[in-house]
């Protein structure tokens, strides 16, 4: 930490500051850049208030609810509303507490990039204050930003183990995706890569693996029994515009998921793609081009989402803002699948870490915000990619990706700001 207060780097600091005041000031007018996140704090609120009166009645009726959040951090929220805190000031607590997911990407940069300066890091981490997702669920407490923080903090570990071989480290990982995943259960996916990489340094029979295989099965079992044993499965609730209640809401067409979470990605690729941040090698060579058509066609065949239904990315509502149809969107798609391919074919984990985001997010409805800024931090962490870094010390390049995501923020406060 001595670094934050190094004189070298006072004007990325200062500027970082200056993006935590906007965030305060975002806080007094209510910013809502996601769109739903009023309405969820408002169900999440009357659920906060429950538990603060009747704890047990409301622990085992929280399926009753219409909410597929974990009860986690609304339990602890409760505790602020027991104590009959002012609702503005549970909300800025929570605004401050979420404050740790810059702090731990950074941390998380600051191993994986050992050898880059400390400023492009820190240029890096200011990204995260123009993410609508973390802006929004900061000022509206809301699961999954708050899982996000904990899965970030487990890659910390996870990156600990990879710089240092201690187990410590892997023991540390696996406890804190397993808090990640009670606040946000859609992180539990990523304990297969976590496990994998283990495997990989210790072999699968090892003492070290059995040991963390039962810590991983220890950890899930109050889960286990909350939600198929006392029966209060609230992950069947379905919060899709234009669903009822009854309506199946995991993976009806997983190859509508596959499409939109790759015109996600070039949404997230694009600029670090564009600078050479990210580099790609071979994009047009015969193998990845025949493996990007067939993926490409073979969703394209099969793509049959719900325009009704709300979500489906940037690009799929530019499209069909813009020409009524979906032909703009299979464009992007087709150009994110054969860049992306590119980037992860060449590693096995890659492909992996991708599977494990399309079943991060495994309900009917696909929504931009549940990507941001995840796949950023995603991306710079645990990806292996060819990276070049020294490209963000170009003034240019950098006012260009600020400028970028930047305007994105602008367009999702407009857009909601217009339609309220």
């Amino acid at each position: 930490m001595t670094n934050f207060l190094n004189n070298t780097y006072r004007k990325e600091i200062i500027f970082i500051f200056f993006l935590y005041l906007t965030l305060i000031i975002s806080f007094v007018f209510g910013e809502n850049s996601t769109g739903g996140a009023i309405k969820d704090y408002a169900n999440q609120k009357n659920v906060m208030q429950k538990f603060a009166s009747d704890f047990l009645e409301t622990f085992y009726q929280y399926d009753t609810f219409r909410t597929r959040h974990s009860p986690v951090l609304v339990i602890f929220l409760s505790f602020f509303e027991k104590v009959n805190l002012p609702d503005s000031l549970i909300r800025f607590i929570h605004l401050n507490l979420c404050l740790l997911l810059p702090i731990f990407f950074y941390k998380c940069l600051s191993i994986k990039f050992n050898k880059v300066d400390k400023k492009i890091l820190l240029l890096l981490v200011s990204l995260i204050f123009l993410s609508p997702t973390f802006r929004t669920l900061a000022i509206w407490p809301d699961s999954r930003l708050f899982g996000l923080i904990l899965f970030t903090l487990s890659i910390y570990f996870f990156l600990k183990f990879d710089e240092r071989k201690n187990f410590l480290y892997a023991f540390y990982n696996v406890i804190t995706l397993a808090i990640s995943a009670y606040v946000s259960p859609n992180f539990s996916v990523f304990s297969i890569f976590f496990m994998m990489r283990f495997i990989s340094y210790y072999g699968i029979f090892s003492k070290n693996i059995l040991f963390l295989a039962l810590i991983n099965l220890l950890l899930s079992l109050p889960a286990f029994y909350y939600v198929f044993i006392i029966d209060v499965n609230f992950f069947l609730q379905s919060a899709a515009v234009g669903m009822k209640g009854d309506e199946k809401i995991y993976f009806n067409n997983i190859f509508n998921d596959i499409l939109i979470t790759f015109s996600i990605i070039f949404f997230y690729l694009l600029p670090f793609v564009f600078f050479k941040i990210i580099k790609l090698d071979n994009i047009f060579s015969p193998k990845n081009f025949i493996i990007s058509v067939l993926v490409f066609l073979i969703c394209l065949f099969n793509f049959d989402y719900n325009y009704s239904y709300t979500g489906g990315g940037f690009f799929f509502k530019l499209s069909n803002f813009i020409f009524s149809n979906n032909y703009l969107f299979y464009i992007i798609s087709f150009i994110s699948v054969l860049i992306f391919c590119c980037l992860i074919t060449k590693n096995y984990f890659n492909i992996l870490l991708f599977l494990l985001i399309i079943l991060n997010n495994p309900q009917y409805t696909i929504y931009h915000k549940y990507f941001d800024p995840f796949l950023i931090i995603m991306f710079l962490t645990i990806f292996s990619f060819n990276f070049d870094l020294e490209k963000i010390n170009s003034r240019k390049n950098y006012l260009y990706i600020f400028v970028y995501f930047l305007t994105f923020l602008i367009i999702s406060n407009f857009k909601f700001i217009l339609i309220s």
